[in-house]
Parts: structure tokens; sequence; C-alpha cells
């Protein structure tokens, strides 16, 4: 990942409880909460199931974070990128955060999704969100923090 992916400083690995369970059914996180823009697009993927430390589960992996920060691995856990560690704990927290709560909200019904559009909008706003005004011409400051949306 780190060869393919030349913005990214860190990889962050988990078998966390609620990731690995949709991982298990190798069920894709879908836009139910616009946070889902933290994984860097209108989805969190998953692939389907190959055996650990294999090149198919790179090849996989590497599909599935085209253009995203993070993925679910088919019956296996998760993959958070990140510009370094902490950016990539960061976005590995988040995602399970909103695994546990797209489980919560499936418990009660099936949640209202974000469209097309309204995710744009979200991955659009996330480029500049939390950053300071643009009188700063060094972003260089800004590495590591909120830059969900700038892979």
């Amino acid at each position: 990942i780190l060869r393919a992916r030349a913005e990214i400083g860190a990889v962050v690995h988990t078998h966390s409880r609620y990731a690995t369970s949709f991982a298990c059914l190798q069920r894709e996180i879908p836009a139910f909460h616009y946070m889902i823009a933290v994984a860097g697009g209108d989805t969190i993927r998953c692939t389907r199931y190959a055996i650990f430390g294999s090149q198919t589960l790179s090849d996989l992996a590497l599909e599935a974070l085209k253009d995203r920060k993070a993925c679910l691995l088919g019956n296996h856990g998760m993959i958070a990128l990140g510009f370094d560690l902490a950016d990539a704990l960061t976005v590995a927290l988040e995602v399970e955060s909103l695994c546990e709560q797209y489980w919560s909200a499936l418990q009660v019904g099936e949640p209202k999704l974000l469209s097309t559009s309204q995710m744009t909008e979200v991955l659009e706003k996330f480029k500049d969100y939390g950053r300071r005004p643009s009188t700063e011409t060094d972003n260089s400051a800004l590495r590591g923090t909120n830059r969900v949306a700038d892979t």
C-alpha cells in the first residue's frame, strides 16, 4: 500500500468488533451518515475474501482503497490510511465508530441513505473542513489533521 500510494505515510490494520462484523458479511458501509466521507468517498468499500498475507488480498485492498482512506477486508478486518500514524489511527477509530452506528441503525430499520449529490457536497466541504483561513501559504502544518477528502 505504501509503495502504491505515495501520499500515505501510515497504515493501520485492525480486527475491531463492528468493522470486522461487516467485513464478515462482506458488506460495504453505505452513506447512512455524512461522516462516511472520512474514508474518502461515499461508501466504505469491502473486498471479497482472500487469504491473509496473499498477493490477492493485497491487490483487493489496493482496489478497494482507490481514492479512499479506509476499507473493510472481506472476512478479515479493516485497513485505514493516513498521512502519518496519528491520522491513520484517527481514520480507523472513526470507521469503527461509523460501523457501530450503522449496526445500531440496522437494529431498528433500514437507514435512509444520503444521495450521491449530498455526499459529493460533503466531500467537497471536507476539503477545507477544520482548516484555518487561507491566509497561510504553507499548508504543511495541516499534515495529519483533518485532511479527509484530499486523497
